[in-house]
């Protein structure tokens, strides 16, 4: 029932994650509620390093696992990821700032994001990151005259549009030509930049990017798209330039569905590597970056709404929780599938509608679940929202963003408090003449 929730169980018919009850935790902490498990999120950064360890073994290159910080920038979340070694994939300041904040080494810093700021770039470039991620000759220009005000020089990589099919939601396709993303190759945009580059004072071409979308669940796009990338780096060689690293992003998917076959961390490196083992008679392999966010933290999440109102209309019983689609909106903005579940495991069954309490239709987890029977207090749980859940909330109908809580072996702790209704109103402001 529980396909990537290895901190789930079911005991004595109550739900249970990292071994709390999970209703007890509703209780004591109230909902809407997050709850992040500290044991998943290790365990799936270690399937990444362990999976990928085979390329620097093999090539004594350097392998860096950058998290994306836009899945789940909590404080707590990210320090559990830098104590293990993980870097940063970050798209704007406060991504950078909070960086800085759980102390991740520069060096494994790599900024993306299609429309940086210059007051961004001048906190990349003081901060000493490993790479901005170049997508547009205008930003390439902008950094250089940056860096030139500073005295720096920064160090750019680019981010090319590989054309390459990820076999997923339309909405977070990433590589194709129609998407914003990236520089494109074969109209040579791509190689243009970085001629131009070469001849800038105030940048050095360290690497080149790519990501082609999130939530892939098939290996065959990822070995397109490197294929695509080292073919690149060859050509590049073939004009005198170098590339020292290639960091093929991130976007391997989770199973959501139980009907979804997904390919794991270790099916990823093989082909990965494999890919980019073939190429090291035409050019001396690179330093190997990815940038993975939802594969990281995305089954760690859990998220609890408390039952208020049971209600049958002549076409469905509908179960009315209080987290909305401003708690959790992946459901609302991209029909996201996720498993849902009362905490309370009864032996009856029924089909019914999970919904929200917003005023908007679309604020719905599910329609058509056959679930164990619900009552009115009961605790659901909806799955799978460590990634893309909380990081995405928001204030619509004057709600607060949920508490979030940690599980871990000594304990569950507080990680974000529930914000109040003075916490809505704390930044708007009402112009003397009015009051």
């Amino acid at each position: 029932m529980f396909l990537g929730n290895e901190m789930i169980t079911v005991e004595n018919n109550k739900l249970k994650i990292d071994g709390f009850d999970v209703s007890e935790l509703a209780e004591q902490h109230g909902t809407p509620l997050y709850v992040m498990s500290e044991s998943q999120i290790v365990k799936n950064f270690t399937r990444y390093t362990e999976a990928f360890k085979e390329y620097s073994e093999k090539t004594g290159k350097e392998f860096i696992v950058s998290y994306a910080y836009k899945a789940n920038s909590n404080l707590a979340v990210l320090k559990i990821l830098t104590n293990l070694g993980c870097g940063a994939d970050v798209v704007s300041g406060g991504e950078l700032y909070t960086a800085k904040m759980v102390s991740v080494d520069s060096s494994k810093i790599v900024f993306n994001g299609n429309c940086k700021l210059e007051e961004e770039i001048i906190m990349g470039i003081e901060t000493n990151i490993r790479a901005f991620n170049v997508d547009s000759i205008s930003e390439l220009e902008l950094i250089n005259e940056v860096a030139g005000k500073l005295g720096k020089v920064a160090n750019v990589a680019f981010r090319i549009n590989p054309n390459v099919n990820p076999k997923t939601h339309p909405k977070i396709s990433t590589g194709l030509k129609s998407n914003k993303f990236g520089l494109d190759v074969e109209a040579g945009i791509a190689l243009k930049a970085i001629k131009m580059a070469k001849e800038m004072k105030n940048v050095k071409i360290v690497g080149i990017h790519c990501h082609i979308g999130s939530q892939l669940t098939d290996i065959s796009p990822f070995v397109e798209e490197t294929k695509k990338v080292m073919d690149f780096v060859v050509s590049l060689k073939e004009q005198g330039i170098k590339i020292e690293d290639v960091n093929i992003g991130g976007g391997l998917g989770v199973p959501y569905d139980k009907n979804t076959e997904i390919p794991v961390q270790k099916d990823l490196a093989n082909a990965v590597i494999n890919t980019m083992l073939e190429y090291a008679d035409k050019v001396e392999l690179p330093n190997l970056i990815i940038e993975p966010g939802r594969s990281l933290v995305a089954t760690a999440g859990v998220l609890l709404g408390k039952v208020h109102h049971i209600k049958e209309t002549p076409s469905a019983k509908w179960i009315m929780i209080d987290a909305g689609m401003n708690d959790m909106m992946r459901p609302a903005i991209y029909e996201a599938y996720h498993e849902i579940t009362p905490c309370t495991i009864r032996d009856e069954k029924e089909v019914v509608n999970i919904a929200g309490g917003l005023c908007e239709s679309s604020d719905v987890f599910g329609k058509e679940r056959e679930l164990p029977k619900i009552e009115v207090k009961d605790t659901i749980a909806i799955l799978d929202v460590g990634a893309y859940g909380i990081s995405m909330a928001n204030n619509y109908n004057a709600r607060g963003i949920s508490k979030m809580i940690l599980t871990s072996e000594d304990g569950a702790y507080t990680i974000r408090e529930r914000e109040t209704y003075a916490d809505l109103l704390s930044k708007d402001i009402i112009p003397p003449k009015y009051l």
